[in-house]
Parts: C-alpha cells; structure tokens; sequence
C-alpha cells in the first residue's frame, strides 16, 4: 500500500487580513492530484486541521469537501486533531465520516467504527448509475477495522496498523485514561503512545501518527505554549512516525523513523518556501517527497524609501510582501497607495520614529538574543538557562537537520 501524509492546513487561517482559504482550497486539490498519480491508498493528516479551536463556518465547508475530495477513487483519509483543533466538534460528523471511510481522530478507542459498510458501500439507488456503482465498488477496496489505539486497513491482502493519538494535552490524557500525576508529563506521554501502539504486529506495516512538539534535548520544557519533547518519548516499534505541528519538513528522529512533513503551504514569513507531502510505500519501505506548488509565496524584504517600497512590491507582485521600511515617516496618501497595492501585505517601521517612539533594527540580533527580549515582555523576568538552551537547540534541529 502507499501512504500520503500530510498535516497543518491550518484553515481558516488569516495573514494579517488576508484570507488563505482560496489557496487552502488549490493546495487541498494539488494533494489529490499526487494520490491519484501515486496510486495512494491512505491520506495521514498529522493535526491541525483549522487554526482555532472555533473555526469559521466557511472554514468547516473547506475541510468537509476536502475530505471528500481526498477520500475519491476509495482512498481512506485519516484526519488527526492536533493543538489548534476542538477534537470534540471535528468530530462531531464521524458517523457519517465512517460512511466514506474517512477517520475523524479525536480520542484513542476506534473500535466502534462501522467497518461492515467501509467493506461494503452501499450503491446509489438509481438503476442508471449501475454502472457507476460497480466501477465504485471495486475501487472501494480498503477496508477499515477500528481498533483501541487507532485503525487498521486492509487491501488486497495486506494490512497497514495506523496508531493514532492526538496532541496529548493534559485535558486529553485525563479522558484517555486515568493519570499518576506524580509521574512526569513526558512519561505519561509515551505511556500514551506505546498503549495506542499495542495492537501492532509484525506481519503488517505500523504507523503510529501524532502531533508532538518534539527536541532532541532530554528535557521536556514549555516553548510557546506547548511542552517540548524528547524524542525518547516514541515507541520502537513504530516503523514510521508521521508528525505534525512543525511547518518544516524535517526527521525528527532515525530510529524510529519520525518525520516532520510540514504545512503544505507557508504560513509566517520566516517559514520555509519549499513545501511538499511525503510518501510511504509499504512494499518497499521507500519514502519519497512530492513537492507542492500551490499557494502565495511570503516575501519579506527591506525598502527605505516611498519609491523603494512600490518598486519592491511590483517586482513581488505574486507574492504577499511584507516590507520592513527603514526611511522617513511616509504620509498618509503614500501608505494608502501602498496598502491599495495587490502584494502589499503589511509593513513594519524598523527605523526612525513614530510619534515619540522609537524602533530600532533586530536583524544583528542572535536568535537567542531575540527570544530573551521576547520572553522578558511576556513573563516580566528573563528566561531560565534550561528554557533557552532549549530553544536554541530547536531551532538548530530545524535549520539543519536534514534527511
């Protein structure tokens, strides 16, 4: 079989004021398009399916569709709540998810899945489109058992187990299970994963998806709101981990084989502009990238003067520009043409004043030197040594790990 994982959409998403959900839509699209030329069998994606807990309406349109559209051709499609998601109200259509053989992930106990209709789908009722239900029917060949800990799909023979656990906040774990409190967070994390990973075998391929926050540090620590953690916390006996919550693609770890894929669109300018899905052939245990090519670029770039600036976003001019304008105060009719401008997206003064106040520069700054200022204007007090390390290592791990 072939496996497809992706993860982050992230829909609903804004950047500044402008709406994504067009190019979520583009790129939803591109990701079936490789399924079908790929022949895939299962789409994994690793959490965060909306960027709030409360989505939009227009937002929940574009995830049902594209589960749809995904689960064509009789494709299963995984979808995994990850931090940003309300698991509860994603789940709130599962009944009939089940019915097209997409899975809504919310909890860890899948066994009430109707898997006889996933075997068997019910043919449309009109005569005329026999024909349409057979070709249906035989394209419909996985078959989906709900298991304590995830899913495991059937074709032709084979079988892949798909361990799957949610981002394993604190509230979950509590519904999950009963918790030791006096056991630390990270080895009631990995508890968690190796009880989802219990019904894996050794003639069938095993995946075990989630969304962690993951570091090569032994040392769980709270980074942006969520905790980061070692990557001791994964089972051995996974033979791929598919993860999510990092934009970028990277390994997270060799043994087991974790990987990052990363949003399939770039959603902070300080994101990477390469984005991709990655593929896993269970034949063969080969995983390949696909690269993805829908969706805005995220430009960033320096303008010091009024003319500077239009030059800049006329030469982007397919981009969402960011500028970062460093030259005189501009008045108000040249910031209105520049707001009115197509690529324009948002400008920050990074020099001079504005009324009495003054912002300087930031770009000779250690990355270090930045999370400090950071941390200090939300906390008040200066971060603990561990805390930083911490950071820093992260973002090492991200820049230059590589495959």
């Amino acid at each position: 079989m072939k496996i497809l994982h992706t993860s982050d959409l992230h829909l609903g998403k804004k950047l500044v004021k402008a709406s994504r959900l067009d190019e979520q839509c583009a790129v939803i699209k591109e990701i079936a398009e490789i399924a079908d030329r790929e022949c895939v069998d299962v789409i994994l994606i690793a959490g965060d399916m909306f960027d709030s807990s409360v989505p939009p309406s227009e937002a929940e349109r574009v995830f049902y569709r594209a589960l749809l559209t995904l689960a064509e051709r009789g494709r299963t499609v995984i979808a995994l709540a990850g931090n940003h998601d309300d698991e509860r109200r994603m789940c709130a259509a599962k009944p009939l998810a089940d019915l097209q053989g997409i899975v809504l992930a919310g909890e860890l106990d899948y066994t009430g899945m109707s898997a006889p209709s996933l075997a068997d789908p019910v043919p449309p009722p009109s005569l005329l489109a026999v024909a349409a239900a057979a070709d249906y029917l035989q394209k419909q060949r996985a078959r989906v058992i709900g298991m304590n800990g995830g899913v495991r799909v059937e074709k032709d023979g084979e079988h892949v187990n798909i361990a799957l656990v949610p981002y394993p906040s604190e509230a979950r774990l509590k519904r999950w299970c009963e918790q030791d409190y006096s056991v630390a967070y990270a080895d009631r994390v990995k508890l968690a994963l190796e009880n989802a990973c219990a019904f894996f075998d050794g003639d069938g391929y095993n995946i075990l998806c989630t969304h962690l926050f993951l570091t090569k540090s032994e040392n769980a620590d709270q980074l942006g709101g969520l905790v980061a953690l070692p990557a001791s916390v994964l089972p051995a006996c996974a033979d791929y981990v598919a993860l999510g919550h990092v934009h970028k693609r990277y390994v997270a770890s060799k043994t087991p084989y974790a990987v990052y894929c990363g949003a399939p669109l770039q959603y902070a300018y300080d994101e990477t502009r390469d984005k991709s899905v990655t593929v896993i052939d269970t034949a063969t245990r080969k995983v390949s990238v696909e690269p993805l090519n829908s969706g805005k670029k995220l430009t960033e770039v320096h303008a010091d003067t009024y003319d500077d600036c239009l030059n800049k976003l006329d030469f982007y001019k397919n981009d969402y520009v960011r500028l970062l304008y460093g030259g005189d105060p501009l008045g108000r009719e040249e910031y209105a043409t520049l707001r009115a401008h197509p690529a324009f997206n948002d400008l920050v003064v990074t020099a001079g004043f504005r009324g009495e106040v003054k912002t300087e520069r930031r770009a000779h700054l250690s990355d270090g030197e930045i999370f400090d200022m950071f941390y200090k204007s939300r906390r008040k007090t200066a971060p603990s040594a561990d805390t930083k390390a911490a950071f820093i290592e992260l973002i090492e791990e991200i820049e230059h790990a590589a495959d």
